[in-house]
């Protein structure tokens, strides 16, 4: 086609310029008709999107040999385009002829032609590698989910054990019929299917120590995605940021139970909280301080009064009281005591004017966020379980220190809305502790307070 295109002898430039752009937009056209062929013919054969239904390898090496024609016709024909059909020549002459600079867009026009042709046949390309890891997703499922059990058991290095599989079983089957640059994306491909796999098997109901050892030896296969984002910058390769979430994740499933309650305390006390509800439920007005005595920390809490609060009884009233604690009780070397105001009956707008202290407690606790002072207030019922009314958290980090105050008096009141827990809306931390629940003591006493 190219030899022909020098050998014919146009009557003038004009004839010459008008025949290169529909000679350029012809084969780009046909290229990614080609390419929206393909795909079709991909997305519509079912009789390969399994290889165990299959049970040939014929599926995988129909794929290697049409990513070599479509990387052969990319490479031979639409990015040597320019220099086959000679743009700059023509364009040349023409800017000349017509002493005109605007033909330079012509070109620009044209290569951008090129590049669109070319970039449906890379995404008829990843569309092939998509297949190409389908096709070994049940092998892969078997062996991440034997490698989940391996590691509920403790075996040593069981990571190692499915990098050998998609190495070996895998990828050295694709590896004779494509280059490496081919090679490499669809490895990345099949390890990207890997992923998916660990994703949708991960156990959700296990100890720390199991998401801790899955942390570790997932870094098998997290050091391969980052060595081809880093050294093969013109592969497709899996996003970083797959990978930097899934490690996020067990990284968050290995976390302790007290370290969970933290993230969600600190998540709930954001102002105004997403997961609160909004109705009206009172409002709790108090002191709060603490000081340093022998490089340890009282806390003090004086309760004044709430106000406003919502009928509960039958008659119109409400017989409220406050119940103070200290949360996560894990945070501290001995669990402290839960303290409770004096009940007071038949009241919207309770007055009770109580100073409660928590002793001898760490230093470090009023800089820990997640460590909350938390204030339930309930109704108190002789027939019936006492109903909750509403709760307010207070950050420790938040509270004052009555260094430089003269007493508690001297402290700034507080007074907040109580707040209601949306069930429907629970920190994604909340699942978390939930999972452990059935082996872990304090997440079952967590879910019981919540």
């Amino acid at each position: 086609l190219c030899q022909e295109w020098e050998a014919i002898d146009y009557p003038d430039i004009d004839i010459r310029y008008t025949a290169l752009i529909k000679l350029t937009n012809t084969i780009c056209e046909q290229c990614q008709h080609y390419a929206r062929r393909t795909a079709h013919k991909l997305l519509n054969d079912k009789s390969s999107t399994d290889l165990n239904c299959t049970q040939s390898l014929d599926v995988p090496k129909k794929l290697c040999i049409l990513v070599n024609d479509i990387e052969y016709v990319k490479q031979k024909l639409l990015s040597s385009l320019p220099c086959l059909l000679n743009f700059s020549s023509v364009i040349d002459n023409m800017i000349e002829h017509y002493d005109s600079p605007d033909f330079q867009q012509t070109k620009v026009t044209l290569e951008r032609l090129i590049s669109t042709a070319e970039h449906k046949m890379n995404n008829v390309i990843k569309l092939i590698f998509e297949c190409a890891s389908t096709l070994f997703y049940v092998s892969l499922k078997d062996k991440i989910s034997k490698y989940y059990e391996d590691e509920k058991h403790n075996k040593v290095d069981p990571m190692n054990d499915m990098n050998q599989h998609i190495d070996q079983e895998i990828l050295r089957k694709l590896y004779a019929g494509l280059e490496k640059v081919q090679y490499s994306r669809v490895a990345c491909a099949i390890r990207l299917k890997a992923l998916q796999c660990l994703r949708e098997l991960l156990p959700l109901q296990e100890s720390p120590d199991f998401y801790e050892r899955v942390l570790q030896s997932f870094g098998h296969l997290a050091l391969y995605f980052e060595r081809v984002c880093r050294e093969e910058q013109h592969i497709p390769g899996p996003s970083c940021e797959e990978i930097t979430t899934f490690r996020r994740t067990l990284q968050q499933f290995a976390l302790s139970t007290e370290q969970l309650q933290l993230i969600y305390f600190r998540e709930i006390t954001q102002t105004p909280s997403p997961h609160e509800c909004s109705t009206d439920n009172g409002i709790i007005i108090f002191h709060t301080a603490y000081e340093i005595v022998n490089d340890l920390i009282t806390i003090y809490v004086q309760i004044l009064s709430c106000r406003d609060l919502p009928r509960m009884d039958y008659f119109g009233a409400s017989d409220p009281y406050v119940i103070l604690e200290l949360l996560p009780s894990t945070l501290y070397p001995k669990r402290p005591k839960e303290h409770k105001t004096i009940t007071i009956k038949r009241t919207l707008d309770p007055e009770f004017n109580q100073l409660f202290q928590w002793y001898r407690l760490p230093v470090n606790i009023v800089h820990t966020p997640g460590a909350v002072l938390r204030l339930s207030v309930w109704d108190e019922d002789i027939v019936k379980e006492d109903a909750f009314i509403g709760e307010y958290f207070v950050p420790l980090t938040n509270i004052e220190f009555l260094k430089n105050r003269a007493s508690m008096r001297d402290v700034p009141v507080s007074e907040v809305r109580l707040r209601r827990q949306n069930k429907h809306a629970q920190p994604k931390v909340y699942e978390l502790i939930r999972n452990r629940a059935k082996f872990d003591q304090e997440a079952a006493l967590f879910l019981k307070q919540r």
